[in-house]
This record gives structure tokens, sequence and C-alpha cells, in this order.
């Protein structure tokens, strides 16, 4: 095997490795940005980029292709299960999340990060306990890339976690223990023709998507959101549901959901004239009650693979780009002191997540449980909907 040398090797070119990848390539750092995939490629989600990503988007440079290839939401209509609605305002942007992705690697270039495609990450190079490097895959030859430190942004299912299960020191422990209940199931699909509902949408960037609840699936829901710049012209939505539990449904049952829901009373009128563009993509998304240690010596783990996600209540792709960025800065830490501990790497990290994203108090946790817990009663949800729609103060405060 050939041995390549960097400061930082980064497993994984989604939102959270190109991110971080532009930050560490903007301050100077020699990092290498590889993926097992060939861009532009498609992945589930839900295509809502809020102000959590935005903001670092807009630190790197590159905040006007991505309001000149979106569509902004104002506002969202929340459905009950009994069919009570709310318009809420909501604002996010809305790209096809090909697009971003593409759009967030050229940026990672744009800053000197060096992207290779189709470079599978096979495992971990270890030296007394230390994780000096990777074994990639290449256009099918097997090679080493040594490294100072090494980032997995490689996605819930990571194959970092997967070679640093087999680490022998204590500082990988818990790095590959999963709690099925803090794992969301998804499928998303696009459509065109779809009928938007026009007090909600005037055009490109003054739009409108639907957010709809069903208690009797668990903490379930359901959307359809205009995406991408043509998103309101040709009604080109992103149409989805997430629900949680890693043993909830199977795929076919998720769709079965998925499409009673698209044929309530409420929403039917939505889809009479659309048109379903490529296939069902369906995808897992683990949430911070995973708790996954995110640190060791030589390695983090960030986006996905760190599980830092709250669905619904949080900005997942927001969450994943604060890690990043959080991780960048304790690599570069690390790289000045040469201090690669997972002690001095945590602490580094921690601080920086936490100027990001600062803590909430307990009774905002406790409202959050509450109204989490609230979506496994429909009448609950349906309750909660009927006053957003009625109550202008409890809109407010909710």
């Amino acid at each position: 095997m050939v041995a390549i040398k960097r400061d930082v090797i980064i497993a994984g070119a989604g939102p959270a490795g190109a991110i971080c990848a532009a930050y560490l390539a903007r301050a100077g750092v020699d990092v290498l940005l590889i993926d097992k995939e060939l861009f532009p490629r498609d992945k589930a989600c839900g295509d809502m980029l809020r102000e959590g990503i935005v903001r670092h988007i807009e630190k790197l440079e590159a905040v006007d292709v991505l309001d000149e290839k979106s569509t902004c939401i104002r506002k969202i209509k929340l459905v009950g299960s009994a069919g009570s609605e709310a318009a809420v305002p909501f604002e996010c942007y809305a790209l096809p999340r090909f697009e971003l992705d593409k759009l967030l690697v050229d940026t990672a270039k744009s800053w000197g990060a060096e992207v290779r495609q189709g470079c599978r990450l096979v495992d971990v190079i270890r030296e007394n306990g230390k994780v000096c490097g990777v074994v990639v895959r290449e256009k099918g030859a097997e090679y080493e890339i040594r490294s100072r430190f090494v980032i997995g942004a490689d996605g819930v299912d990571s194959q970092l976690v997967k070679c640093l299960a087999g680490v022998p020191d204590e500082t990988a422990g818990g790095v590959s223990e999963e709690d099925p209940d803090g794992i969301w199931l998804g499928v998303r699909g696009y459509f065109k023709g779809i009928r938007l509902d026009r007090s909600l949408t005037k055009d490109q960037y003054d739009a409108g998507g639907v957010f709809g609840f069903d208690g009797k699936n668990g903490h379930a829901y359901f959307w359809a959101l205009p995406v991408g710049r043509d998103g309101v012209k040709r009604g080109l939505c992103n149409v989805g549901m997430l629900v949680k539990g890693r043993d909830a449904f199977s795929s076919r049952e998720l769709l079965d959901r998925l499409d009673a829901w698209m044929g309530s009373e409420k929403i039917k009128a939505m889809f009479d004239d659309a048109e379903q563009i490529g296939e069902w993509s369906f995808g897992r998304l683990a949430d911070k009650t995973q708790a996954r240690k995110c640190a060791g010596e030589g390695w983090m783990l960030i986006g996905d693979a760190a599980a830092p996600a709250e669905p619904l209540f949080g900005d997942g792709l927001g969450a994943a780009a604060d890690t990043a960025k959080a991780a960048a800065d304790a690599a570069e830490a690390a790289l000045k002191s040469g201090n690669f501990s997972a002690e001095a790497v945590t602490a580094s990290y921690k601080v920086s997540l936490a100027k990001l994203q600062p803590a909430k108090s307990e009774d905002e946790i406790k409202e959050d449980r509450l109204l989490m817990e609230s979506l496994n009663d429909p009448h609950v949800m349906d309750k909660i909907v009927e006053m957003l729609g009625r109550d202008p103060n409890y809109r407010k405060k909710i």
C-alpha cells in the first residue's frame, strides 16, 4: 500500500463533511475530503435549510448561490389528523439535497480542500491506541492515507464508527452503541404539478408548505414543500414522512402510511394533477438521545455520525453544520498544540459547540419533550393545531 500524508482526512462529503473541510481549508489546513459516492448524488432528506446551516453557508461566502437556487419558505400550514389547520410562520430555504451537497462540495474546493469522490473508507490506521490515518479503496486499489487527524462525517451508519468499534483502548468505548428508540425512519420523493396553497404561496421567495401529524403512527409527521428555483413555478415539491423508532415500520408500511396521508381529505386535492419524479428514497436518522461519543485519540465524529439532531424541534442540517464548525476549531487547535488526546479534543469541541448552540433551560427541554410526546396522541395534537389556529397568544408562545 502507498502511504500518503495529510493534516486532516474527513470521511463523508455531505453537508457536515463539506462544511468542516471548507472551514479547515480556509484556515490553511491541508485537508482531504473523501466520499464513496460520485457527486452530485441524491440522499433522503427533507431539504429544509434553516438559519443554523444558512449562517455557516453565509460565512463560507456561498449564500448568494443558495439564495438563487432555492425556494424560500415563509409559512407552514399545520394539519392535524382530525382536519384542524393552522398557518404559522416558518422560515427556511428549500433546496434538493443533491443540489445542496454539490454546492457545499464546490465550496470546500473553492477554499482549497482536496476532494476525492468514489473513494471508500475501509479501515483506520492505529498506532499506540491513536488513530493516525485511514485505509481507502479507490478504482479497485486499496491504499493508506496517513494523517494527523481523522474526522468521520459519513452518516448514521458510519463506516468510521464501525472501524472504531474495534479500537482496543477505552477512548472509543460506546461509539457503536445504538438505541432503537432514538432512530428515525424516513421516506422522501419528489412530485411536480402539486397544487400549492395560493393563500400561502406567492413566488420563489415567498412560499408555503404543509406539515401533517398522525398520532396513530406514533411519533410521525408528514410534509409537502416546494423546493428549488422552480418549486413554485412547477409545483415541484419534496413529499415525505419521518417516524420515530428503528423498528417502527418496514419500507412498505412507511409508503402505505404516506399514501394514506396523501389521500386524506385535507391533502388529496394537492395531488390531483401531480406526477411523481423518480423513485422513493429511504433513510435513517439518529437523534441526540443516542449520546454517541464524538472524540477519541486522533479522531472525531460530526453530522449524523455524531447524532446531533432533534427532529421536528431542531434544525437537523443546522445541528450537523454546527458540529462541523466545532470539529474544525478543535482540529485546528490540536494541530497547533500537537495535543490530539481525547480529553483535549473533546474539551475544545465542547467549548466551540456551546458558542454555536446555547444550552436550553430545563423548562424549554420539558416543553419540547411534552410536545413531542403529544405526537403519540392525535387528540392532543389536533387540539394543539386548533389552538395555534385560533389563539394568537398561544401561537406566539409555541
